[in-house]
């Protein structure tokens, strides 16, 4: 990981946001098949999995743009993302019925797509402010079209997927 500095002009802060978004990407591989495993529900269990192969390219598009701007992908902390993963880990002690833990993940899910889009929406306006070349840009813009992809999938779940039928299946509505 990279040590903090100063930070004094556009490219610093961009590398800077590079650096968060890349390691955010990263920790998101392991939890996403963490994810996959512990779901009971079919249709988020894959989802997960998908989503998964989706991060990896989404890493290697970072890694791209890093290698664009002539410079070897540097990781800082993520602390949004370090939050949802220990608020995960402690949900996962309490949770009591996996129909309940199968709700809070597409919760958590939601949450980090959310702070994803965040994420390279910041950087890419820095990126524009920065004057950095189409070629870093290009790999972050299609790595945000891809989470914004994945967002409207997990509302589609959230709202009429398999998780809610399987809710209301546990507590008796129809």
């Amino acid at each position: 990981m990279s040590t903090p500095q100063d930070i004094e002009t556009f490219e610093e802060l961009f590398r800077d946001k590079l650096a968060a978004v890349y390691e955010m990407e990263r920790q998101l591989v392991d939890e996403l098949e963490s994810l996959s495993a512990a779901a009971t529900d079919e249709n988020l269990s894959k989802g997960f999995a998908i989503h998964r192969k989706e991060t990896e390219t989404q890493v290697r598009r970072v890694e791209a743009a890093f290698e664009a701007l002539g410079a070897e992908p540097e990781r800082r902390e993520s602390p949004l993302v370090d939050g949802l993963l220990a608020d995960r880990a402690a949900f996962d002690e309490r949770a009591a019925t996996d129909a309940v833990r199968d709700d809070y993940y597409l919760d958590v899910a939601t949450a980090t797509e959310r702070i994803e889009i965040t994420s390279y929406e910041g950087l890419l306006r820095t990126a524009r402010t920065a004057e950095v070349g189409d070629d870093v840009v290009a790999p972050l813009e299609a790595n945000l079209g891809q989470e914004e992809k994945t967002l409207r999938k997990l509302r589609g779940l959230a709202g009429h997927g398999s998780v809610e039928t399987r809710l209301n299946e546990i507590l008796g509505r129809q």
